[in-house]
Parts: C-alpha cells; structure tokens; sequence
C-alpha cells in the first residue's frame, strides 16, 4: 500500500453493512492488508463474510482511534481485575461496556481479521472478568456446564494436582 496517499476502501460485513475507510486503517488489520497487497486491481470493496455490522463498525471505530494513538501494551498476565488501572482512558471507555457474549463475537471478529492489539485488549476484560468469583459464578458469567461429577469435584478439591 502507498504510505502517502490514502485510498477509499469499502468494506461489506456479513450481513450486508458497507463501511468506507482509507487503506491505512485497513493496514492495520494483517489480514486486510494481505487481500490488498495481493490484489492490486482489487475494485476497493472486501466482503468480510465471517464478520457482522455490529462487529465491523466497532472494529472500525478501535482501528480509527489507533491509527493515530498507538495501543499500549497489556501486562501479561493481568496484575488485577481493575482495567482502570492498565488501559489507557480511551481503550477501558470502549471495552468496558460489552458484555461477555458481545466480547466473544468481538474478539472471534478481531481474530479474523488479524488485529492482535484488539484480540489482547478483549482478552483483558474476559480475563478480568474471570479473576472475580468463585469458580460456580464464573461458570454461570461464562454459561459453561460442569464436566465433572460432584463425586469428582469433591475428589479433586480433596486431592488437588499441585
């Protein structure tokens, strides 16, 4: 892609959502970048059949921001469950609102696309998600079955693997 001068792009969701953006922010996801870079006689439209308008447009909105504000990287692992205290202003007004399934369909999209600095920023909040509670409430948060018995359980709280 030329870095000087910025070409429309228009990009199709799966449910039929278009969204005009300049290649610069499509350079940002590899995955986008590759189609363009590979197909140069592209006509300026990519389906994304694997993601959705919602998905897309907030994709879209994290990318225009950093495109201009570079991401800072996360601490891994997590010192706390307090997303205040590590993302920047920005980055925790934008994730804290989505829920865990909204946060799941989001980082599916943003893996996808190859857009590693969003996939570590979702995959902050479901960590910090999964750092408060019991092991019952996080399964319930996450609507994950229990694979084991009771008889099992009790077992295994009475002889941990250490």
């Amino acid at each position: 892609m030329d870095e000087d001068v910025s070409t429309p792009i228009k990009l199709k969701s799966s449910d039929g959502k278009v969204f005009e953006v300049n290649d610069k922010i499509v350079s940002l996801s590899k995955f986008l970048k590759d189609i363009i870079d590979n197909n140069r006689e592209l006509k300026q439209e990519i389906t994304i059949n694997q993601v959705d308008g919602k998905n897309l447009e907030k994709i879209i909105e994290y990318l225009k921001h950093h495109e201009i504000e570079k991401p800072k990287k996360l601490p891994k692992p997590l010192p706390s469950s307090d997303l205040k205290s590590i993302l920047s202003e920005w980055d925790y007004n934008f994730i804290n609102p989505f829920s865990i399934g909204e946060s799941i369909d989001l980082i599916n999209a943003a893996n996808f696309l190859s857009i590693e600095d969003l996939v570590s920023l979702v995959s902050a909040k479901l960590a910090s998600e999964m750092m408060t509670g019991s092991m019952d409430e996080i399964r319930e948060k996450f609507g994950i079955k229990a694979d084991m018995t009771e008889e099992e359980m009790q077992y295994n709280d009475k002889y941990p693997l250490d």
